[in-house]
């Protein structure tokens, strides 16, 4: 598949495939961040890089106390300087969302007539920024898929980023079956500088696409999803959910039956209706997924400045084989 840059050659990931244990354990905590870094490139946004620095260290003393996240989902990476976050932090595998120029169709073709001319005067213009979306990942990545929106799927300022859905396809330790991990970053709301109603309606677009995309992908794997979808307007989120067939980490874990905890500091509204960061997932036949805690860390500040204008959204999940799944996989 074009347009992906994978940290590690085609060969390395297929031996390490073929190095994986043979024997299926019946259960695995898997550990995944989602962070929008609030990385808008200059000019619109100038002296970052020590917040990106500070960003990349913190998961550096997290690596070396052995808390690191297994799996850490990006938005907004769009300046150069963020590299380092994906560069210095120890992640083995590093998966890179679409640039300006990376297209993908569903219906419209991607760069639209119609779309140019709602926020641009060029004779034929780009997309002035790529996803700004990134996988790390400790775990092998073994296939990898992305789709842009379309440039009727955007609103206002928001269309000049190339804004997308991306998925890794990982190989969990000890884990027979592999897990889809993806990431997107959905039009926002009052920065793209467009009317509510022709942002809801992009949002909606966008909604309609994801759908489409995991109809797309599903290769019947477990799935977890985490990135900045924008949802926090209800009638985003209501529509969203209606929509899409996937558990709400926040909603689930927030029901006084389950075993989950929020972590210290952290309040129910910041993990589910008053925040645009989310986490959500779907177990298949052979996995089931379910959250043990949710986090809100990187919140500390930097030169009296917080490290973005988001926090990360932590979610720690137990995969569990079913006995079928795990008693066929020990007869092999």
């Amino acid at each position: 598949m074009k347009n992906y840059c994978v940290i590690k050659t085609i060969i390395s990931l297929f031996l390490v495939g073929f190095a994986l244990p043979l024997k299926a354990s019946e259960t695995r905590d898997v550990r995944v961040l989602s962070y929008n870094i609030n990385g808008l490139p200059a000019p619109l946004q100038t002296g970052r890089e020590p917040y990106f620095e500070r960003i990349a260290e913190l998961l550096r003393e997290r690596r070396r106390a052995g808390t690191q996240p297994d799996i850490v989902l990006i938005q907004e990476a769009f300046d150069n300087h963020t590299r380092v976050i994906a560069e210095k932090t120890g992640y083995p595998y590093v998966l890179r969302g679409p640039d300006r120029r990376d297209t993908s169709k569903r219906g419209d073709v991607h760069w639209a007539m119609k779309a140019r001319k709602t926020y641009s005067s060029f004779t034929d213009p780009q997309k002035f920024m790529g996803s700004g979306l990134l996988i790390l990942s400790d775990f092998p990545i073994i296939e990898a898929r992305h789709k842009a929106f379309n440039s009727d799927e955007c609103a206002g300022i928001d269309c000049l980023s190339n804004k997308a859905i991306l998925l890794a396809r990982v190989q969990v330790p000890g884990m027979a079956t592999p897990l889809d991990i993806i990431t997107t970053h959905f039009n926002s709301l009052n920065s793209a500088k467009a009317p509510s109603r022709i942002a809801f309606k992009a949002h909606k677009k966008q909604t309609d696409v994801f759908e489409w995309f995991l109809g797309q992908v599903n290769s019947g794997n477990p799935i977890i999803i985490g990135g900045d979808f924008n949802t926090k307007a209800r009638k985003r989120y209501d529509y969203f959910q209606a929509t899409v067939e996937l558990d709400d980490v926040a909603e689930v874990c927030l029901q006084e039956v389950q075993d989950c905890r929020l972590h210290t500091g952290v309040t129910p509204a910041s993990v589910w209706h008053d925040t645009n960061d989310k986490q959500f997932y779907r177990g298949s036949k052979t996995v089931t997924i379910f959250p043990l805690s949710i986090d809100r860390p990187f919140d500390e500040k930097l030169q009296g400045k917080p490290l973005s204008d988001h926090t990360g959204y932590e979610v720690i999940y137990r995969l569990s084989q079913t006995e079928k799944h795990v008693a066929v996989k020990g007869m092999k």
